[in-house]
Parts: structure tokens; sequence; C-alpha cells
């Protein structure tokens, strides 16, 4: 197949070319039509001239609002320009006007030149893995993730689309309310903590959602029991991406398993269980087994973000997941970005995931830590998001836990476990060793913000609700 390749000449319709840009010199309104809908790039023609001439026709749009656009007026400028005679010389300009078929044709042409241009790409796209096939220096997952991108860049370029009227979006808004109304459909992905689907509505598609925390608070565990609602427990569980850039998936695992179980995390790390104990662990792991395909985890250390982007969207368009989670930013490399400071690192991840979240039309939650300061006197604020003001920025949903147990005393210190006895592995009482953590909605891009009270029960490593009167 290879071998048939050779010598062919790469997809293209030259005269396709030719009729649009005589239909637009022709009728100039026509470029309006066609950039709207298409968008096509000077690099979609395929012949040099073509180029030349399409760029002139843009530069001169630009240059000139409101004025003709014509063969006077192009040759003018590329001659100006010194690229007349690479663009086929007056002759050549001239007889464009006399190649029209139908000058109202203009986006039918337009699409085949694009439709020309993406196969060119998917072309260089194929000799691209070959030439990574046999390079020997670069690592085959590198390579991957690389071709990954490409091929999901070159997707974005098929369903890129036009503006539209407000109108179209307006009977779109009412169907989504009406559907929602009707139970057909979901505001978001709900949390399953009562409280917070209050304030949120659910976790909405395309949404960064960022979960920041000094360190030890409970960042993971709080992630924790989210999944664990979503995957688990939900009267309608979803399949749900978890990337664990800091614990392991056994780790992860032991945890979600002390949730379920209600079983002392500390009895399970050590082995130590009663036979209640160990009946209700094999209950708990068989009911969790049978949803297995709802939770996907990925415990790489030091994970890359060409890595975890080309990861997700299999996740996402192989497997089905409707939510990701990232544990936590702070551990993202970056790549080709060890020159940069590392709040433009920072800034540049943050900025990729929201893309991201976009383009696979699904929620990210993304842990990061607060400065250290922040908490120890105070409630932790936006401006304490650690090493880049563009998480808060790029960030729709902003969810920060304060634990006011950890406050300094007047000697700097804190008190909490001063007195504190060794924990007994085999208290399973939720309300012993738990205390009270305030999470605070600090951004809510589409809504209020505000803050409630959730207990964190740590023989569990678990958040519950504090239940209210309604």
């Amino acid at each position: 197949m290879a071998g048939e390749m050779i010598g062919r000449i790469p997809p293209h319709n030259a005269d396709a070319e030719i009729a649009l840009l005589g239909a637009i010199l022709f009728r100039n309104k026509a470029l309006d039509e066609v950039q709207q809908d298409v968008g096509l790039l000077k690099d979609d023609f395929y012949t040099r001239s073509h180029q030349l001439i399409w760029e002139g026709i843009n530069a001169l749009r630009d240059s000139r609002p409101g004025e003709k656009i014509d063969y006077i007026t192009l040759c003018d400028y590329l001659k100006q320009k010194g690229l007349l005679e690479d663009a086929g010389g007056y002759a050549y300009v001239s007889n464009l006007t006399n190649a029209i078929p139908v000058s109202t044709n203009a986006l039918y042409y337009a699409n085949i030149i694009k439709r020309c241009s993406l196969k060119r790409e998917l072309l260089e796209l194929s000799v691209l893995i070959g030439e990574k096939a046999f390079d020997e220096t670069e690592d085959v997952k590198d390579s991957v993730d690389i071709l990954d991108n490409r091929l999901s860049q070159l997707a974005t370029n098929i369903t890129t689309g036009k503006y539209k009227l407000s109108g179209d979006y307006m009977y779109n808004v009412v169907d989504d309310i009406k559907a929602k109304m009707s139970g057909e459909k979901k505001s978001g992905v709900l949390s399953g903590f009562y409280t917070l689907d209050a304030y949120l509505g659910g976790f909405k598609p395309s949404e960064l959602i960022i979960i920041g925390a000094r360190p030890s608070v409970g960042k993971t565990a709080f992630s924790l029991s989210l999944v664990h609602n979503m995957a688990f427990k939900n009267a309608d569980p979803i399949k749900v991406g978890f990337f664990s850039l800091e614990m392991s998936g056994a780790a992860l695992m032991e945890r979600l398993i002390a949730r379920e179980s209600s079983i002392n995390s500390m009895a399970l790390r050590n082995g130590q269980l009663t036979p209640e104990m160990d009946t209700a662990l094999m209950s708990s792991v068989s009911r969790m087994y049978e949803k297995q395909e709802n939770l996907l985890i990925q415990d790489t250390p030091n994970i890359k973000l060409m890595e975890i982007k080309a990861q997700a969207r299999r996740m996402v368009r192989t497997d089905g997941v409707k939510i990701i989670f990232i544990d936590y930013i702070g551990l993202i490399e970056a790549e080709g970005m060890s020159a940069h400071q590392r709040h433009e690192q920072i800034g540049y991840i943050s900025r990729s995931l929201k893309s991201l979240a976009r383009e696979l039309n699904v929620p990210i939650i993304v842990l990061s830590q607060v400065n250290r300061e922040a908490g120890k006197d105070r409630a932790p604020m936006l401006a304490d998001l650690r090493e880049s003001g563009s998480i808060e920025q790029d960030a729709d949903v902003v969810l920060l836990l304060d634990d006011a147990s950890k406050r300094l005393n007047e000697n700097n210190k804190v008190e909490q476990y001063a007195n504190e006895d060794i924990p007994d592995p085999h208290d399973n009482n939720a309300s012993s060793n738990s205390r009270k953590i305030k999470v605070i909605i600090a951004k809510q891009r589409n809504g209020s913000t505000g803050a409630f009270d959730m207990m964190f029960v740590a023989n569990f490593v678990s958040f519950v609700e504090i239940y209210r009167e309604h």
C-alpha cells in the first residue's frame, strides 16, 4: 500500500480553486460567505499561485474594507508586494473571472477545496506515523501522544462551525430546560451530595472545576467521595476517569473500599480485620466489582500533559467516560516548557485543560494546592491558588476546603491532635475522630457563591453530609 502511494499527486482540485477565486473576484460578497461557513486558510489551497492570490484577496479585504476587489486592485496589491509573477502574472489573474461555471456556487467550491486539504493533512499524518515508527531516538509513548494530538486537531478542523443567530440558541436552551423538567435529561453530573448539587446543579459539560486546599486538609478524600458517589452509589451511576499523579491506584481503591464498607481505613491498611469486618469487606468489594467499568484509573507519576490529553480523549470517546478527575495540577509536566517559570507552565496547563473540557464536552475536575499561608489564620481565598492566577481565570467553578481546626494559636502552633491517643483500628464509629470541613464555593461562573459544612470522617477517609431540616 505504501508503495502504491509513491509518485502519486496529493489530493487537490485545481478547477475548484480557480472557480472559487474567480467567483470571489466576480462577486466579493462570496468571500464573507465562504469564510463564515468554511473558514478557508491559505494552506488549504494546493497550488502556490492560488495561495498567493487567496492571501492577497483577504489582505485587500482587511486593509481596504468596503472597496471593490477586482482584477486591477488585486494585481496592483500583488505587484506592490513583489508577488505578482509568482501568482501567475497579469494574464493568469485576469483569466480567473473567465473560469466561473456559476458564481453563486462559491460555497460548493470552497467545500471541495477544504475536503482535499483535510485529505492532504491525513496523508501527511500517515507519513509522520511511518517516520515515528522508524525513529529510534523517540519513545514510542511520546510518538503515540503526538500523533493522537495531531489526529484530534484534524477532527476539530472537520467539525468547525459558523456563528449562529441568537434565536438558534434560544430554542436549544428551551428544549434543554424542558428535557430537564421532564426528567429526560439531567442538568449536569450530580455529585451525590445534596447541598453541593443545590448550589451547582451538578458539574456541567465543558466546565473546568478546581478543588483547592492546603496539604492534608482532604482534597483527595473529597474528590474520591465524589467519585464513589458518581461511579458506585448514585441511582444512575456514570463512568468516571481518574488521573492520580500522587497516589497509586491501589491506594485509591483502598480508600474507596473503606468508604463503601464503612471499615476503618487503618484496619484495612494493616490487615487487622475482625470476622465481621472481613464479611463486610467481601460484600462491599463484590458490589463494587459489578460496577468496575464505571471507574478508570491512570496512576502514572509525573505524567505529561500531552499524555493526559491523549488518554482523556480515549476515555471519553472509546469508554464513554462522563467526567474526569486530575489529582493534582502541580504534578503535571508541560512538554517543551522547562525553560519557563513554573507559574507560566501552570497557566499553560490550566488553559489546556479548559480547552480539553470544551473539546470533549465533559466536566474536568482538577485538584490544586493553595499557598501555605492560606488557612493558618483565615479561610483560603481565590488569590491563594498556588503558582498561577491563570487557574482562577480559567476555572468555571472553584471549590476551596477549609479546616478551621488547623488554625494557628497565639504561639503559631496547630493545636489539633495534641492530646489524641493512638487511633484504634477497630473503631468503626463515624463520629469519632471526625471534624467539620467548610466547602467554600469561591467562584461559579454561571451561579452564586457560598459556603457550607461537611463532615470529614477520618476513620473512612471520606466526606459525608451534615443533614439538615429542609
